[in-house]
């Protein structure tokens, strides 16, 4: 996979082989929430959030929802209420562009198990939350996001409830193939030090190969809340990549994009465009967006801002037998 130049200057984004030049349209929203601090837990509501999934220029117009975006954005309401602010990813689904959307909510309880020292946390709830997947699965629904609900309530000393939504669509009305799916767990290695924190998946790029170059692509990313501590700076927390079976194999590419958060003294902001651009560039050369993962990296850039990351998953069908596989 050679390099083209995309959209947007200075973005260097590599060729699909055999593309067939048409670009993925891409439409991201921002969504505020409105979330509610008490002595049991945290209350928020994903009424707006359905909404926009639902609306007439989203699933409407075939617009898949991709990713609910890094919740950076928020800034303080009152003694107990903090807004939020999200980024809601669509892109339009490159064999039905323009189809309007049936769209499945599906939700599963999760627990969060901590123990005394808080150095490891264990989930519970993932029978269910993939149970339901493959119900959905087998009725022709496609898996579009996994969102994390933002509520959640103490249910013990070192135990709290929460709840995943599950989001899947498919063209209304029409005949859908089953789909099947596959869970593969990469985690993130995370080492903490003096100068910040450091996160990476050195497990990810090969992950993928074995499973872009068997019939497989990227339905969505679930981040559950689990810990578990490796060393005495040293911690890993699960990633879990939701594999999708397909009748081709695919390519991928993988981007790092480094983002600045600024705080202040209510709250903090993000420059969403900092990694918006590069799905524009990507999407503008027939790359769509397969996930995002919000690595919980830290680096202090300045008294009032700090550097993270968010590691983008691109995808694109490998057509006329192509292998698949990793074009960086």
């Amino acid at each position: 996979g050679g390099a083209a130049s995309g959209s947007q200057v200075g973005i260097s984004v590599p060729a699909v082989p055999g593309w067939d030049g048409r670009t993925i349209s891409t439409l991201p929203m921002s969504v505020e929430l409105i979330i509610k601090i008490g002595w049991n837990g945290v209350e928020s509501s994903m009424d707006l959030v359905n909404s926009t999934i639902l609306a007439q220029n989203t699933a409407g117009t075939g617009n898949n929802k991709k990713r609910r975006g890094l919740p950076a954005d928020y800034k303080a309401v009152g003694c107990t209420t903090i807004s939020t602010r999200v980024m809601c990813i669509f892109q339009a689904d490159r064999q039905g562009a323009g189809e309007t959307l049936e769209t499945m909510f599906l939700q599963a309880p999760m627990t969060v198990q901590a123990t005394w020292s808080l150095a490891n946390m264990k989930v519970e709830g993932y029978e269910q939350l993939y149970g339901q997947l493959g119900q959905a699965g087998n009725t022709g629904f496609q898996l579009s996001c996994v969102v994390d609900d933002p509520n959640n309530r103490c249910s013990g000393l070192f135990s709290t409830q929460t709840s995943v939504h599950l989001v899947c669509q498919k063209p209304m009305g029409a005949q859908s193939p089953v789909s099947a799916y596959t869970i593969a767990n990469i985690p993130i290695v995370i080492k903490h030090g003096w100068g910040g924190t450091t996160a990476s998946m050195p497990l990810l790029a090969s992950a993928l190969t074995a499973f872009t170059t068997t019939g497989y692509k990227v339905a969505s990313v679930y981040n559950p809340p689990s810990v578990t501590l490796k060393g005495f700076l040293s911690t890993e927390i699960q990633c879990h990549i939701i594999m999708m079976n397909t009748p081709v194999n695919y390519y991928f590419a993988i981007c790092d994009v480094p983002f600045f958060i600024k705080s202040g003294w209510r709250g903090s902001t993000v420059d969403h465009t900092q990694y918006l651009s590069i799905i524009s560039a990507y999407a503008a050369q027939g790359w769509e967006l397969g996930d995002l993962i919000d690595l919980p990296d830290v680096e202090p850039n300045s008294f009032t801002s700090i550097k993270s990351t968010i590691k983008l998953i691109f995808q694109a069908p490998a057509n006329e037998g192509g292998v698949g596989g990793n074009l960086i």
